[in-house]
């Protein structure tokens, strides 16, 4: 289940017991009305609860168990080396081991762990000591709680929280492991905020989240500079695109050819549509900036693989015109994701849903549900 600021999607998945493969069963998905949800912090918790009923009645799901996924913003993560201890005694110690590695009091955050691997160190002894290299998740516990109780007023059982930038690995990976040891980069283009998360043998390596880059803030700024409701400025971005719409070629009248004179019959260009195209971009100057300062800063830190594709997530992502100005401007090979590649699904899923990037984050939540 992926609440997100301008939807709710859903996805019901089956993973066989032979082979492992995973299968989507059911999916489906409800739009929020703007303001129900804002950086990730439900504003209204009877319309989003009201719009979960709705998402069951619409999906047909066979349970209403779900994982759900934790707002990008809400999610602090930090890679530590710590000392090497067997699983119950690091787990039961790790609270006392990272005091100082969060820059929040941990009694006020769910806290939880991902295991990257062992390493070694020399200490000032010339010792050799074992650690190991994690990834320390820590998500607010009031607003892990207040989304559980909006799930149980919607008669739902939470019984998974995670993150959804673990959810975007899962769903890149299909589910699996891949056999390969590239190392590539997920940009998640939502409403409220841009989350970019660069993965390497399906293990997270780095997760950064910047508020205020997703398509509300470039609806905004079309809003602001139209002097339009949000309303009509979210139309005219979707309708409009970076570049504006595809020039019309008239034909050109025989009589021209010849020296007569044609009837220019083009009709004048709309204002909206090039006050629309420069509002938005600085908006995409901005995010694209963020998207590869991103990349450089990880490279620069001490990869030891460098980061070979770039994948677009996130309903912002199929703004028109925004993969091609991506493309150039970051040297990599750029493709938006498609999350039920490399998958099976029913027949009712490719009928009603389509299979965009908007389902990303509701399949890898599934997946991890059901591992």
């Amino acid at each position: 289940l992926d609440i997100g600021t301008s939807g709710i999607r859903a996805v019901q998945v089956r993973r066989s017991r032979k082979g492992g493969v995973y299968s989507i069963v059911k999916a489906a998905s409800v739009e929020l009305p703007r303001g129900a949800i804002r950086n990730g912090t439900i504003v209204e918790p009877a319309i989003v609860a009201k719009a979960l009923k709705q998402l069951w009645k619409r999906g047909r799901f066979g349970t209403r168990k779900v994982a759900f996924g934790l707002a990008d913003s809400g999610v602090m993560t930090r890679q530590v080396d710590l000392p090497w201890m067997p699983p119950d005694d690091f787990r039961t110690a790790l609270r006392y081991q990272i005091n100082d590695a969060l820059p929040v009091d941990l009694s006020t955050v769910e806290l939880d762990y991902h295991l990257l691997g062992e390493t070694q160190r020399t200490d000032d002894r010339g010792q050799t000591v074992d650690l190991n290299r994690t990834l320390i998740v820590a998500a607010n516990r009031q607003a892990v709680t207040a989304e559980a109780e909006i799930l149980l007023k919607a008669k739902l059982v939470p019984v998974v929280a995670d993150s959804s930038a673990f959810a975007l690995i899962r769903a890149a990976c299909h589910g699996d492991l891949p056999s390969d040891p590239a190392t590539h980069a997920i940009a998640d283009i939502g409403a409220d905020q841009l989350t970019v998360v660069i993965h390497q043998d399906g293990q997270p390596r780095f997760i950064r989240t910047i508020a205020n880059l997703g398509g509300e803030t470039a609806t905004r700024a079309v809003a602001d500079r139209l002097n339009v409701d949000e309303d009509l400025a979210e139309t005219l971005k979707r309708d409009t695109g970076l570049n504006g719409p595809a020039p019309v070629v008239a034909p050109i009248a025989e009589s021209s050819v010849f020296g007569g004179s044609a009837i220019d019959s083009t009709p004048a260009a709309d204002p909206r549509v090039a006050g629309t195209v420069e509002a938005l971009n600085p908006w995409a100057t901005t995010l694209i900036s963020e998207i590869r300062n991103s990349v450089d800063y990880f490279q620069a830190s001490g990869a030891t693989t460098p980061v070979t594709t770039l994948t677009l997530a996130g309903r912002t992502s199929k703004l028109d015109g925004l993969l091609e100005r991506i493309a150039t401007q970051i040297p990599l090979p750029v493709r938006l994701m498609d999350p039920l590649s490399g998958l099976e699904a029913s027949k009712s899923v490719l009928k009603a849903e389509v299979p965009d990037a908007r389902l990303a984050v509701a399949i890898g939540l599934a997946m991890g549900g059901a591992a």
